[in-house]
């Protein structure tokens, strides 16, 4: 199969942000996205979510965020674009704010490879055991460390 140089370029700054050469993923999204909007085409989510995530990881995560949401304006439904900014958020230590957009991924993808990652990662309170008191009551601390210790722990596979 013969890949166009735009399938080219997009394949080598994905490839060059996932091995972590941020730099070159922004230089070669930067002067793809440039040539699309030369020529009046639009930026898929998906591409511009990884874009972001590029200019993330170089230190400016506002304008990644921003990436992100219009990324989120032209694609709703992408669970791409929802991985991107969660892990941006993340990166940026906004804890509440990256497990929505986690969740909010998940909706629309339950079995996302990336965002089931991201939840593991950044972990999933469970709701207190008694609803109606507070979180920190004594009785929702023991009733919930009482129950944790009563499950089965997911066995660890061998690497």
């Amino acid at each position: 199969m013969q890949f166009s140089r735009d399938d080219d370029v997009v394949r080598r700054a994905r490839g060059a942000l996932r091995v972590g050469k941020y730099e070159l993923a922004n230089e070669l999204f930067a002067e793809y996205c440039d040539r699309l909007i030369r020529e009046g085409r639009p930026i898929g989510g998906s591409l511009l979510a990884d874009y972001a995530l590029a200019v993330a990881h170089l230190g400016d995560l506002k304008e990644a965020a921003e990436m992100c949401f219009r990324a989120l304006s032209s694609e709703r439904r992408n669970p791409d674009v929802f991985a991107a900014l969660a892990r941006i958020y993340a990166m940026g230590a906004v804890r509440k704010k990256a497990i929505e957009a986690v969740e909010r991924g998940l909706a629309l993808s339950p079995h996302h490879p990336r965002l089931l990652e991201l939840r593991a990662e950044l972990g999933v309170r469970r709701h207190p055991p008694i609803p109606f008191l507070p979180r920190d009551s004594r009785w929702n601390i023991w009733l919930g460390r009482a129950i944790g210790r009563l499950r089965p722990r997911p066995r660890r596979q061998p690497a």
